[in-house]
């Protein structure tokens, strides 16, 4: 494993059973029930995670990682369907590309991010 590197991203979520449709409906990931109140994941990119059952989830108590997309209006469109909403529409970034914010169902933020083609 390299020093320093992205490892392991874990979010709060007060229905981890909820959490597990709503990433593997966004973004494909497939769960595996660690324990009653953790379930462990693998993204794409190797870096994976998990889902930590808590009482509330805080405003900030999560990460904002961010994801890169090929596009970001798909992802836009399916996150309400989801139970998620969208924080922040795409926006610009000159001479980078664009990002969007979106909620899960319980207030974590999901960064998305488009480079410049």
């Amino acid at each position: 494993m390299t020093k320093n590197a992205l490892c392991h991203i874990e979010w709060s979520s007060t229905d981890p059973d909820r959490s597990e449709r709503f990433f593997n409906g966004l973004f494909g990931w497939e769960f595996v029930k660690d324990s009653v109140d953790y379930y462990m994941y693998d993204s794409p990119d190797g870096v994976g995670g998990g889902l930590m059952k808590v009482e509330k989830v805080e405003p900030g108590s999560s990460p904002v990682i961010y994801f890169c997309v090929d596009e970001i209006e798909p992802y836009l469109e399916k996150v309400t369907g989801l139970g998620g909403s969208v924080k922040q529409g795409k926006t610009s970034i000159p001479d980078y590309g664009f990002y969007a914010v979106l909620e899960d169902p319980d207030g974590n933020l999901i960064g998305l991010f488009k480079s410049k083609d």
